[in-house]
C-alpha cells in the first residue's frame, strides 16, 4: 500500500518543507498593537526605553514586576523607590489602588502614564480623562463644525510648563497619539507639568503622604515608535527627570499585550530554538501516521441492515413543506391524494363533484350526505384560491382525516 503512494507522500512532504520555509523566511507584518511591553521591539512596545533606563537611573537596580501592585508591595515597606507603569488603560482593583498609595505616602515615586484611568484608582485621586476627537454636547453636526474635529492619528503637540523644561517649539506627533487630557483633577493637590497645544493638561503631579505621584495622559510617546525619534526622544527623559535617581520597579502586569500570556504556545513561538523543534515534532507525527497506514491485518468493517427510511423521509419532506409556508401547494397535493384514494376505493371518477357523485360516495361510504358534499365543496373552494392561510389549510387536514375515519368501507 505504501509502495504505490510513495510519490504522494513525497510530494506532500516536499510541500510542508516548502511551507514551513516559506513561513519562516516571509517578511513579517508589522505588529501595531499597543503592547508597551519591554521586550516587544514592535511600534508600540517599550524595548528602546527600557534598554535606556540603565543611562537615565544610573547606577540603580532595575526590576520587573508581572505580578499586580498588590502581590508585589504588600511586603513592601522601604521607602525610597520608583515605580513606572506605562498601558493604554489603568484601572486596577482596590487592593491594589491601596497598596500603591501606600507606597507612595511611605515616601516612594510613581510614573503612570495611560490614556484612560478608571476604577478605584481614578475615583481616590478624583481624576477623568478626555480627548480632543469627541464631539461633544456644544458642536453641532454641520458642515462647518466638521472641519474643527480632530481625527485619530492626527497631529498632536505637546509641551512642558516648567520654564527649564519647556521646549522652545512644542513636541509634534504625526501618528498613533490619542491627544488625551485630564479634564477633572483636584486642583488644591495637583501641581501642572504639562499640557497639549490647545492648552489641556496631560502631566500632573500629586503629593501623597511623603512621596508622589506623576500622572501622564500620553503613554504613546514611551513606546518604540516615537521614543527613537531625536527630536521626541527628549520629552521622555525630561518628563523622568521628575523622578529621583533611585531604585526602579517596572510594571509588566498592566500591559495590553500581556494579554498574550493566555495563549499556551506563546512561549514556544516566542523562541526560536522551541518553534523549530515544534516544527520538527509536527513533520515527525505525520510522517508516522503515514507510515502508520501500513497495517497487518485489515479491519473488518461492520455492515449493518438497511434501515426503512420512508418514514423519516416523509417527515422529512412534510416538515420543508411546512416550514416554506406555502399552505397552498401542500393543500393540493393533499387533495390529489385524497381522491386517488376515492378512485382506488370506490372505483368512481372524480372529476366532477355533482350531485350523483355526491350521492354515490355518501352510499358507498357510510357518511352523512353534508358532511361528504361540505368536504368537496371546500375541495373546489381552495382549488379557485391563489393562496389560502394556516387555518384553512388546518381546517382541510381536519376535515379529510374525519372522513377517513368515518368510512366504513
Amino acid at each position: 500500500m505504501i509502495k504505490g503512494k510513495r510519490k504522494y507522500i513525497i510530494i506532500l512532504s516536499i510541500c510542508f518543507v516548502l511551507l514551513i520555509l516559506l513561513q519562516v523566511l516571509s517578511p513579517k507584518p508589522i505588529d501595531w498593537r499597543l503592547s508597551y511591553m519591554k521586550k516587544d521591539k514592535i511600534p508600540y512596545g517599550t524595548s528602546a526605553l527600557n534598554e535606556a533606563l540603565p543611562t537615565i537611573f544610573p547606577a540603580q537596580t532595575i526590576t520587573g514586576t508581572t505580578v499586580p501592585l498588590y502581590n508585589t508591595l504588600k511586603d513592601n515597606e522601604n521607602s525610597g523607590s520608583n515605580y513606572i507603569i506605562i498601558n493604554q488603560s489603568f484601572e486596577p482593583d482596590k487592593l491594589d489602588t491601596r497598596e500603591l498609595l501606600k507606597f507612595v505616602s511611605r515616601g516612594n515615586n510613581a510614573f503612570i502614564a495611560a490614556d484612560y484611568f478608571s476604577g478605584k484608582f481614578a475615583d481616590t485621586l478624583k481624576i477623568k480623562t478626555d480627548n480632543s476627537f469627541e464631539l461633544g454636547n456644544k458642536i453641532k453636526i454641520d458642515s462647518t463644525a466638521l472641519t474643527t474635529i480632530y481625527k485619530p492619528n492626527d497631529t498632536a503637540k505637546i509641551n512642558f510648563v516648567n520654564p527649564q523644561l519647556k521646549n522652545k517649539n512644542n513636541y509634534t506627533y504625526s501618528k498613533g497619539i490619542e491627544n488625551t487630557y485630564f479634564n477633572s483633577f483636584d486642583t488644591t493637590k495637583t501641581t501642572i507639568l504639562g499640557v497639549n497645544s490647545r492648552n489641556k493638561v496631560n502631566f500632573i503631579q500629586l503629593k501623597f503622604g511623603k512621596g508622589k505621584l506623576f500622572i501622564s495622559t500620553v503613554p504613546e510617546v514611551f513606546s518604540n515608535y516615537h521614543f527613537v525619534s531625536e527630536t521626541n526622544c527628549d520629552y521622555v527623559y525630561k518628563a523622568l527627570s521628575y523622578l529621583p535617581n533611585q531604585p526602579l520597579i517596572w510594571d509588566e502586569y498592566y500591559k495590553v499585550g500581556n494579554i498574550r500570556q493566555e495563549t499556551p504556545l506563546r512561549v514556544i513561538f516566542n523562541s526560536p530554538a522551541l518553534l523549530t523543534a515544534y516544527y520538527t515534532l509536527m513533520l515527525s507525527l505525520i510522517i508516522f501516521i503515514i507510515v502508520g497506514i501500513k497495517r497487518k491485518q485489515r479491519i473488518i468493517p461492520i455492515i449493518e441492515p438497511l434501515r426503512n427510511n420512508t418514514l423519516d423521509f416523509v417527515d422529512t419532506v412534510g416538515t420543508l413543506y411546512y416550514q416554506t409556508g406555502n399552505h397552498k401547494n401542500i393543500a393540493d397535493k393533499k387533495i390529489t391524494y385524497f381522491l386517488e384514494y376515492i378512485r382506488s376505493s370506490f372505483q368512481v371518477k372524480t372529476n366532477l363533484y355533482d350531485d350523483v357523485f355526491i350521492e354515490r360516495i355518501t352510499n358507498l361510504s357510510g357518511i352523512e350526505k353534508q358532511k361528504v358534499h361540505d368536504l368537496f365543496y371546500y375541495f373546489s373552494d381552495i382549488s379557485f384560491k391563489q393562496s389560502i392561510t394556516q387555518h384553512e389549510l388546518l381546517k382541510l387536514n381536519r376535515m379529510i382525516e374525519e372522513f377517513y375515519q368515518r368510512n366504513k368501507r
